[in-house]
């Protein structure tokens, strides 16, 4: 009986498992089928897994291809891709993917409600809503599938049954913050503007920091004229969440209109800083920077305005007067002809393109343009050339020629301001708050530029000198450095199973199938390790990565058993303290330590070891960030932001984006 079987039923008696849970702990374990294509197809679905639990998405649906080619029967394939899929917008194949799973076993809860985001990604609301209702009749308290279903019905229309559902979202959740926002919306499409402000008090009530809710009573402000107070909210949205434009251009639009042009202008400023391309606030600063003098800047804003929409007639005529304004009469003269030609009755225009005409000595163009201009008996009254505020703002689709100083209205967002988990992209997150990993060994390349998680151990550069693999096997953080794939030569010598193997390339071999998320390969080879040489920190700690990827990997699994991962958890635990008690002062053992107790939930065990990590080496930016995370999720704000402030200085700059986030949310 080989130490690893020993040492997992050890700890199988302990948790008080039966005999089924031990074995499909044991097979989950070592992947040991019979059959050998069940092995290999088994295999290939469980390192699909392990890199969907890494957010891989690619190569996760390289693998379930693979599986689906071989078996095209297993359902659980086909749900897994689809999840990739979804993970990377491509919302028909994951569609597609969940049709196939679903006729092959219609009794995967799961699967629906993935279909039920496939559907409203692609606008089949409607289907969304069966989708939803089939989750419910099997779990009926599901939140997800409850806040869900009321949307959809919101952009049915169907504003009874949505007020109904999101009422059976509120009766189970009080504290439930989006369901807030969905009734604040219902009631505003319903046109009681006054109980939507009233559901958006509620929600104050129960957080005074939710930006949405500031924002919602800073439009509903602006709307009635009362400049004062949209300022007042505006800024407390701002305040708690300065990463969202949206608030900056209502505010901006309330300070224009008490004349605060200075800080209008810097609210546009924030907004072209986070969004470089928005249209609106580019055009709404080139008419704020024009009325008070900054001609240069505001034509620097037109011509980005003109760029984006070559024919807009109200960009041309104001930048046709600020170059005359500048002194480039030529430019002034183009921009004239361009507004005529689209408007060939707009006599103003052919009185100031005659003027500019005579100034740089084309006579006869001039008079031509001057003959226009007396046979017409059109009004010239708006033509003048004085700017003075304007409080008023127009939609964009506006181009009537009288509204040229205008402020532009920016278009209402079609997803509304509800948002929620429906219309979540994780993948277009700055920083997500997920810990980093654990330190394991790798043969991936490390890119030469950026920060990246690399440690170094004397006893991983002793295998890189005596071994003749062509790439370094790093100890790193991060598993998936480079898609470049191993040398065949080197394939072919870690293929090598013959007896006279040692401890180090037993080691490779597991850093080898550990890269391609061939987990069971690589615990066998780390198992192999451990065996050869009781005495070998690095095989412990490896054999704990993989334990640690293969609990993240069961968590993925559908209708699966508590029991694998219980005793993952348990082997990997004590795989880190033989570790620790080999080499005491080894820092990246407490780290690793933390990682797994923080992914079992045992954060203050979690926070305690990487206080030691910590204390042993205080320029581990991956300690100082994960440890953040650890107190953001506590709520003690100033120790969090204190440990990212350090993991940013220590090259870690993603830290940066949540410290960011968690000043916001103060």
């Amino acid at each position: 009986m080989t130490p690893l079987l020993t040492t997992l039923r050890r700890y199988q008696r302990r948790l008080g498992l039966s005999l089924r849970q031990r074995v499909v702990a044991f097979l989950c374990l070592t992947g040991t089928i019979a059959a050998s294509p069940q092995v290999n197809t088994d295999n290939v679905v469980l390192m699909g897994r392990a890199a969907l639990s890494l957010s891989d998405n690619l190569t996760a649906i390289r693998y379930f291809s693979q599986a689906i080619e071989s078996k095209p029967y297993l359902a659980a394939a086909w749900y897994y891709r689809a999840y990739a899929k979804f993970q990377l917008d491509d919302y028909e194949g994951a569609l597609a993917d969940c049709n196939e799973s679903i006729r092959l076993n219609p009794y995967i809860v799961e699967v629906y409600q993935l279909r039920g985001l496939c559907h409203i990604r692609t606008d089949s609301t409607a289907r969304a809503i069966a989708d939803y209702d089939r989750v419910l009749s099997e779990l009926p308290n599901d939140q997800n599938a409850l806040y869900n279903r009321a949307i959809c019905h919101l952009e049915l229309k169907n504003y009874d049954e949505a007020d109904k559902g999101i009422d059976q979202v509120l009766h189970r959740w009080r504290n439930y913050r989006n369901a807030y926002l969905v009734k604040a919306q219902i009631n505003l499409e319903r046109n009681d503007t006054l109980k939507a402000v009233a559901w958006m008090d509620s929600l104050l009530q129960l957080n005074q920091r939710e930006p949405q809710a500031w924002s919602f009573k800073g439009s509903y402000a602006l709307a009635h004229q009362n400049y004062a107070d949209a300022d007042s909210f505006f800024t407390r949205a701002i305040s708690y969440q300065p990463e969202r434009y949206e608030p900056y251009m209502g505010r901006a639009q309330a300070r224009n209109a008490v004349s605060r042009f200075g800080d209008a202008i810097s609210d546009y400023d924030a907004v072209i800083n986070m969004v470089p391309e928005h249209f609106v606030a580019h055009y709404n600063r080139g008419l704020l920077r024009a009325l008070v003098g900054d001609n240069n800047r505001a034509i620097s804003d037109f011509d980005f305005v003109l760029k984006q929409e070559p024919d807009n007639t109200l960009a041309l005529y104001n930048r046709a007067q600020l170059r005359e304004e500048t002194g480039n009469l030529r430019g002034a003269i183009a921009d004239y002809t361009r507004l005529l030609k689209e408007y060939p009755h707009f006599t103003y225009g052919y009185a100031a393109r005659a003027r500019l005409r005579r100034k740089v000595g084309d006579n006869r163009g001039a008079l031509a343009d001057e003959t226009i201009v007396a046979r017409s008996n059109l009004d010239l009254a708006f033509g003048q050339k004085r700017r003075r505020p304007v409080k008023e703002v127009r939609r964009r689709s506006d181009h009537e020629l009288e509204n040229y100083q205008q402020l532009m209205e920016d278009d209402s967002d079609t997803v509304r301001f509800i948002g929620g988990d429906m219309y979540g992209k994780v993948q277009n997150l700055p920083a997500e708050r997920k810990p980093l990993p654990q330190f394991a060994l790798s043969l991936h390349i490390v890119p030469a530029k950026g920060y990246h998680s690399v440690a170094y151990l004397p006893e991983v550069d002793a295998i890189n000198r005596h071994h003749h693999i062509s790439r370094p096997m790093q100890l790193t953080a991060e598993p998936l450095l480079s898609e470049q794939p191993l040398p065949e030569s080197d394939i072919v010598l870690l293929a090598d199973d013959s007896p006279t193997r040692n401890v180090d390339t037993m080691l490779l071999r597991s850093a080898y199938e550990f890269d391609r998320y061939n987990l069971t390969a690589a615990l066998r080879w780390a198992e192999a390790a451990v065996g050869a040489d009781s005495l070998n920190m690095l095989a412990y700690m490896q054999r704990a990565a993989v334990l640690t990827s293969l609990h993240s990997t069961t968590t993925l699994a559908l209708q699966e058993s508590d029991a694998p991962r219980m005793a993952y958890i348990a082997l990997a635990l004590s795989d880190l303290e033989q570790a620790a008690k080999l080499q005491p002062g080894c820092v990246l053992i407490y780290y690793n330590k933390a990682c797994l107790l923080a992914a079992t939930g045992r954060n203050e065990a979690a926070l305690e070891a990487l206080n030691t990590a910590i204390g042993m080496d205080n320029r581990m930016a991956e300690a100082y960030y994960n440890r953040a995370l650890l107190h953001m999720q506590a709520q003690r704000t100033t120790e969090a932001a204190a440990d990212f402030s350090q993991a940013g200085a220590l090259g870690l700059y993603k830290a940066y984006n949540l410290l960011k986030q968690l000043r916001s949310e103060k």
